[in-house]
């Protein structure tokens, strides 16, 4: 019987999915809504309404890898420069949570929490807060556009400047792409496995952009596959850009080096090869079922999978 690549892969999607760790997921929502209520008491007439983004908000998370992240967009007026919004901001969570075993994190554009593991759990609740100023007084309600602080030189980028986006169109973008959300999913599932560095932002628009149009075999195998060969093609190609929906100034792919622009390729390559030349063998070793949800077995008994993914054969 021939290898069924369409079922395998409904079966990683399947073992990934969010209601296997629903408990998780609402201690996650938990923490979320009382983060937000402290800011909301603290900051008031400050700042605007908080609302969710992140994996979880685009419906692309999986049950290894998700981010409930929560935005926090300030008026204009409510400080003086972003990195004073950015620090003050650090500097509540940190008081708030003093001496509570939490820890309280500065990142690139959002202050990280985590709490204590709890009892039962294998991993933390982990929550980032992202602020943003409105652009000018007053702009926010109609335009919903947000300058981010970038708390470390990162991505091209000076500690204490700035980065337009709008969350909200960037959520929209995906609004309805259930076809996309599948192999944006999958290839973070492949990423995540494989410890790749890969930006999930740029997975998400190049597939995007990848199926855009796409009137071909309906199947998660083709679908993949065709995506794949999209990368393969244009991912190191100087003239390939993905403008970010939130700002179409702004071109994300321009953050990755060249280096990698050639290692994403060459992953596409390599597994679309490895793939080709024996499906059931390498389809299931770039793109695992997740063990703890299912009754799969990853591999025969006795069975090696290669440190060094050269074509097979």
């Amino acid at each position: 019987m021939s290898f069924d690549k369409n079922k395998h892969l409904r079966d990683v999607l399947d073992t990934h999915r969010m209601s296997h760790v629903q408990d998780f997921v609402n201690k996650v929502k938990n923490r979320r809504e009382e983060v937000k209520a402290k800011m909301h008491d603290h900051y008031g007439g400050d700042k605007y309404p908080s609302f969710g983004s992140g994996s979880f908000a685009k419906h692309t998370a999986t049950n290894v890898k998700f981010d409930l992240d929560l935005v926090e967009p300030f008026k204009h007026d409510a400080f003086g420069t972003l990195q004073e919004m950015f620090d003050d901001i650090y500097d509540f969570l940190a008081g708030e949570y003093k001496n509570t075993g939490v820890t309280i994190r500065k990142q690139k554009v959002s202050i990280g929490i985590s709490f204590p593991i709890e009892e039962g759990d294998d991993k933390p609740v982990e929550l980032d807060v992202v602020p943003g100023r409105e652009l000018s007084d007053d702009d926010y309600p109609d335009s919903h556009n947000l300058n981010l602080c970038f708390n470390e030189d990162h991505w091209g980028f000076k500690r204490g400047s700035r980065q337009q986006t709008n969350i909200q169109k960037q959520i929209s973008h995906i609004e309805g792409k259930s076809n996309e959300r599948q192999i944006i999913r999958l290839l973070k599932i492949w990423k995540k496995q494989k410890n790749k560095k890969y930006k999930s932002f740029i997975i998400e628009l190049a597939v995007i952009r990848a199926l855009d149009g796409y009137d071909g075999d309906m199947g998660l195998w083709p679908r993949l596959k065709y995506t794949m060969e999209y990368l393969r093609d244009n991912i190191a190609d100087s003239s390939f850009h993905l403008y970010d929906p939130g700002n179409t100034n702004n071109d994300v792919i321009a953050s990755m080096q060249d280096y990698d622009r050639q290692l994403f390729n060459s992953d596409m390559e390599c597994m679309l090869n490895n793939i080709d030349g024996n499906p059931d063998f390498y389809l299931p070793y770039y793109f695992k079922v997740n063990e703890k949800y299912c009754g799969y077995k990853e591999k025969p008994e006795g069975a090696v999978y290669p440190t060094n993914t050269q074509r097979f054969g």
